[in-house]
């Protein structure tokens, strides 16, 4: 269960934290991370990916990869649903008390 914890504030911390995955997709080009890079100059303004792909096209999915309660949702799923819910909330507390400190 903590092993299950950890992964999911790591990948909650990484999507939403860092630029990791976008350094990632710019070297296999996929994407539009070129788009995302020129609005960024352009506004001038530090927006995250996943910010930016919510604003860009407000998709379904994009609205649930943007939002770290939605996507820790589903990305809860294949860890069990028998521990669902203590991994989706004791993951999201932690995320949340990370993204305090270092923020």
């Amino acid at each position: 269960m903590v092993n299950n914890i950890f992964w999911l504030v790591f990948i909650l911390f990484i999507w939403f934290d860092t630029d990791a995955f976008v350094w990632w997709f710019e070297r296999f080009k996929i994407f539009k991370i070129k788009e995302y890079k020129l609005y960024k100059e352009d506004m001038d303004m530090d927006i995250s990916y996943p910010d930016w792909l919510f604003l860009n096209n407000s998709t379904f999915l994009k609205k649930i990869i943007s939002c770290p309660p939605c996507l820790l949702f589903w990305i809860c799923i294949p860890f069990g649903l028998y521990l669902f819910p203590i991994n989706y909330i004791m993951s999201y507390i932690i995320y949340k008390l990370i993204n305090k400190y270092l923020n």
